[in-house]
């Protein structure tokens, strides 16, 4: 009996794909302290820093759509395969221009830039395989999702850690030579999924208004999408501006930098993990409340000197609801949409949140030139507080779980 159904189900594209999760995660958290860090000394910036910031983000407003398009002509592992190789060779270039002794800040920007361009479209490449996937594994696609997103949340401790370790004993070098280690890890097993993928038949005919108008035809899924989007407000702000200048005002070092990063995400992999366990019990806007309740709480201690050990404490219950509120929202939007506009669905979602997240990363970097770290979260606190008034009243008609 045991071995039927082990010949019955294919676990094997399932675990590829998540390791590949687990490494571009770990990559995208070893940026996260890497760049912002390797900016600051070198030019001891935060216009540069927030410029650096913006083009790490803004090509996914474009990406992303390109992306859609681009994964229902090639196919999704084809598609996948392509981004994977374009970073690798573009992350290898920066070691390469540190040793030369020509990394000046505007090429180092333009390489994550171009970077960035790839990211988004092999994001959603793996992301649209998954309940494909989640099918051949006989494995719910919520948990699925769920352990994608604490692979994601566990990475957010490896990588802060491992940057700030590696930094500090060795160099900024060294860090960036990790990394493309780590990127040739994922090209290798991006390889490995496409020379198993099943050869493409024709191109998917739909467009982004086909996408567009089963999108707003499902209420639910609008709500969740335009609930989440004011998310990225803050979105890699917080890593690439906030903390960091936090821990840069106060002289925290690299090694509390993170450790900041590190809470956040164990905290992050706890929710994912529960999420993972028990999906069906959580209801959206309800975990909304809670997830931007935590926000509002750690941008609150971060506004004053508090002890080291408190802003750890508080980043991390942070990110407990954050680790279940994203993988829901990956869930829902996978498990709702329909197969053959999964990719512009995902594609659309992805870039509003870019759209978003390079304005604001524009917006917070001015704010924190002019006002200063305090005036700042004191806006940024003030922007959560309407969302949860927000997701409160949308809470007041929601009657069950969406996940079946």
């Amino acid at each position: 009996m045991v071995a039927n159904t082990e010949t019955k189900y294919n676990r094997t594209p399932v675990r590829l794909i998540l390791t590949m999760e687990a490494l571009s995660s770990l990559v995208n958290q070893l940026f996260q302290i890497l760049l912002p860090w390797y900016i600051l000394v070198s030019t001891d910036s935060v216009i540069w820093l927030g410029i650096a910031g913006f083009a790490t983000i803004m090509p996914s407003i474009f990406s992303s759509l390109w992306g859609g398009a681009v994964i229902d002509r090639l196919g999704r592992s084809k598609t996948m395969m392509i981004c994977e190789a374009s970073q690798l060779i573009l992350i290898a270039a920066i070691p390469t221009l540190i040793i030369l002794d020509y990394a000046k800040p505007w090429l180092i920007s333009a390489i994550i830039f171009f970077s960035a361009f790839f990211d988004e479209p092999g994001q959603m490449s793996r992301q649209s395989l998954m309940p494909t996937y989640a099918r051949l594994a006989a494995m719910p696609l919520h948990r699925v999702t769920g352990i994608r997103e604490a692979l994601d949340g566990i990475m957010a401790v490896a990588g802060p850690l491992a940057g700030g370790i590696i930094i500090a004993l060795y160099g900024t070098l060294q860090a960036w030579v990790c990394a493309v280690i780590l990127c040739l890890a994922i090209v290798i097993i991006a390889l490995k999924i496409f020379n198993a993928r099943k050869p493409r038949i024709k191109p998917n005919p739909t467009t982004y208004k086909t996408a567009w108008d089963n999108l707003t035809k499902d209420p639910f899924l609008l709500k969740v999408i335009l609930i989440t989007l004011p998310l990225f407000i803050l979105g890699q702000s917080w890593e690439l501006l906030i903390l960091p200048s936090y821990v840069h005002e106060f002289k925290h070092g690299s090694l509390f930098l993170g450790l900041l990063e590190a809470a956040f995400g164990l905290g992050a992999f706890i929710g994912a993990v529960y999420y993972a366990a028990a999906g069906k019990k959580f209801k959206f806007f309800t975990l909304s409340v809670i997830n931007y309740s935590a926000y509002a709480l750690s941008v609150l201690v971060l506004m004053y000197n508090l002890p080291k050990t408190l802003v750890i404490a508080a980043t991390g219950l942070c990110g407990l609801p954050f680790g279940a509120f994203s993988a829901m929202v990956i869930t829902i939007i996978l498990s709702r949409a329909q197969e053959e506009t999964r990719g512009k669905t995902l594609g659309l979602f992805a870039a509003g949140a870019a759209f978003i997240e390079s304005v604001f990363i524009l917006v917070i970097a001015l704010l924190l030139k002019i006002s200063g770290l305090f005036n700042t979260l004191l806006a940024v606190l003030i922007f959560f507080a309407l969302l949860i008034g927000a997701a409160v009243w949308a809470r007041r008609s929601e009657a069950t779980p969406p996940i079946n």
